[in-house]
């Protein structure tokens, strides 16, 4: 037996050389890890072909494989959770939602300055926000709900409303709107 660096006695043939070629599959697949399923694919093709010493590049295979399948979990498990809550989805959802966290900073900052004339004037366009998202919503349940809301801020203001009520149907808006919840 030839020793390292040695050549074998004549009629052994030569030593293998090992592939001079990185697998551009597994190059790709590494790429576009991030892609759910094409990721996934190219690194099993990757795997394939660097296989055996064909082609170098197994541990790039092997690194796009298990990120492919990380993210392509993660998509799949954030596709269910939006199929699990069509509502979230929903404009009127949205917009309510937002009109009611932007409209709350702007009417505690104002607030804390102790001026009436703006917390008056902010809670005036978180109703008008809020009847606006409600007739954007396509949904029926939205629709209800963040009409609720809009209706408790308008008796607020008005000086006739039921903190209590608003907290409950800014629960069941929350709830309605958000993934997860």
């Amino acid at each position: 037996m030839p020793g390292p660096g040695q050549m074998p006695p004549f009629g052994y043939g030569s030593l293998p050389t090992p592939p001079s070629v990185t697998s551009a599959v597994a190059i790709v697949a590494l790429c576009l890890f991030w892609v759910p399923l094409v990721g996934l694919v190219l690194a099993v093709v990757g795997m394939v072909k660097t296989a055996r010493g064909k082609a170098r590049g197994r541990g790039l295979a092997i690194t796009a494989l298990v990120l492919s399948i990380l993210v392509t979990a993660a998509a799949i498990l954030g596709g269910a959770a939006i199929a699990s809550k069509p509502s979230a989805l929903d404009a009127g959802c949205r917009n309510g939602k937002s009109a009611v966290l932007d409209q709350s900073k702007k009417i505690d900052a104002d607030s804390k300055r102790g001026d009436t004339n703006a917390v008056q004037g902010d809670v005036t366009t978180l109703v008008n926000d809020l009847a606006k998202a409600a007739s954007e919503s396509k949904r029926s349940d939205v629709r209800s709900t963040v009409t609720a809301v809009h209706d408790d801020y308008a008796a607020l203001a008005a000086g006739n409303g039921d903190q209590g009520k608003l907290d409950a149907d800014l629960h069941e808006m929350d709830h309605l709107c958000t993934i997860g919840k």
